[in-house]
């Protein structure tokens, strides 16, 4: 309690808040990202080949207006595919593979790094039942309705919601605890960078979900005068 009392004080008008609000309601996406990245890293970088390569330029090279390889007609195909392969295209492919591999590679990282502060919060900073009632809502997407009239139908709808917040408080201090040490800098850049791109997509939602509410109140006062 001294710990949130302390970091509440000191730390009220950074963007903690707005990163760990952005944790807790991506929590089940950066799970499936999490989960499909490292499928693919599983298969490491693709290995790409002359069998390939030549597959690839020839369905290029048919295509007209192509930018990769032009031809002035059909019967020119395989001697652009020649040169193209001459001239390292092979070579340059796998080297484009290989960056893509080590950018995937980065992305898990980061998102594994994400995850890690949420769970360090559940299993540190929270108790067992505010652990629970975290997992229900963010990351299975349960509604406070459904955890208390199905999961917790002794507990008082208003205790639920306590739990929540107090389980969304225990985020917050992790996230303020990361910052203040200093934790992964560029990983904390970039958080940020992601928590702001969010908030202004959700303003642009506001402002048309508030358009379209003011044009139908608009309607409803046209007929019924």
């Amino acid at each position: 309690m001294a710990e949130a009392e302390k970091m509440d004080e000191g730390d009220k008008d950074d963007t903690s808040e707005q990163i760990a609000d952005y944790l807790a309601d991506n929590f089940s996406s950066l799970l499936r990202m999490q989960k499909r990245l490292k499928a693919l890293k599983e298969f490491g970088p693709v290995q790409y080949t002359e069998d390939m390569a030549v597959a690839d330029l020839a369905s290029i090279s048919s295509v007209s207006g192509s930018d990769k390889v032009q031809s002035s007609s059909i019967s020119d195909i395989p001697q652009r595919v020649s040169v193209m392969l001459e001239s390292g295209y092979v070579q340059k492919m796998q080297r484009k593979m290989n960056q893509e591999y080590q950018e995937l590679c980065e992305e898990l990282e980061y998102i594994n790094w994400q995850l890690d502060i949420i769970d360090a919060a559940m299993e540190e900073r929270m108790t067992e039942e505010q652990r629970v009632v975290f997992r229900w809502f963010y990351r299975d997407r349960m509604s406070l309705r459904y955890i208390h009239e199905v999961l917790m139908p002794g507990t008082r709808r208003v205790r639920i919601s306590s739990m929540l917040q107090k389980a969304r408080g225990a985020l917050l201090i992790e996230v303020r605890s990361r910052k203040n040490l200093g934790d992964v800098e560029g990983y904390l850049r970039r958080l940020e960078k992601d928590t702001e791109v969010e908030e202004k997509r959700e303003s642009v939602h506001e402002r048309k979900d508030s358009r379209i509410t003011n044009r139908t109140r608009d309607k409803t006062k046209a007929r019924q005068t």
